[in-house]
């Protein structure tokens, strides 16, 4: 199952209970406005987890992993954390391909942070929708998307 998170708190299934879950993930995307809604987070656990009667458990073993957006609509930022091979968890910024030595020139605000960005990082709620569907189906980002490590995370 997935579980999403809106400003880091509210937490519930991703489910098609009013609308396919393509439309859902672009309208919690479409959501953001970097004020009453300023992140929409998204992490797999197995059904058998128990999620719904005892989250805490679940949340601990397997909420370390997730795809994110900070922002607005018009513009955000997709971040992915995962644990890999050697155990760790590592933080990147996904981005559409672009040569990962070229400049941060763009910021994204997300509340108080003004994070710098390359114009390759930034999406739109449309250009967002379907890596996080990808994450929905698979737990990763799909192939020819960039991830920029983040050392400090």
């Amino acid at each position: 199952m997935i579980i999403t998170k809106s400003n880091g708190s509210v937490s519930s299934i991703l489910q098609d209970t009013f609308r396919p879950i393509p439309d859902q993930v672009r309208r919690m995307l479409g959501l953001l406005d970097n004020d009453e809604q300023f992140a929409w987070l998204i992490w797999w656990c197995p059904d058998d987890a128990d999620w719904m009667f005892n989250p805490g458990p679940a949340e601990e073993q397997y909420g370390d992993s997730y795809l994110q957006a900070g922002g607005t609509a018009e513009k955000m930022s997709v971040e992915l954390r995962r644990l890999e091979d050697d155990g760790e968890c590592r933080f990147y910024i996904v981005g559409r391909d672009h040569d990962l030595g070229e400049p941060l020139t763009e910021t994204i605000d997300v509340q108080a942070a003004h994070e710098p960005r390359h114009p390759s990082e930034l999406f739109t709620a449309d250009q967002a929708a379907p890596v996080f569907m990808y994450y929905v189906e698979h737990q990763t980002v799909p192939d020819g998307y960039t991830l920029r490590l983040i050392a400090d995370m």
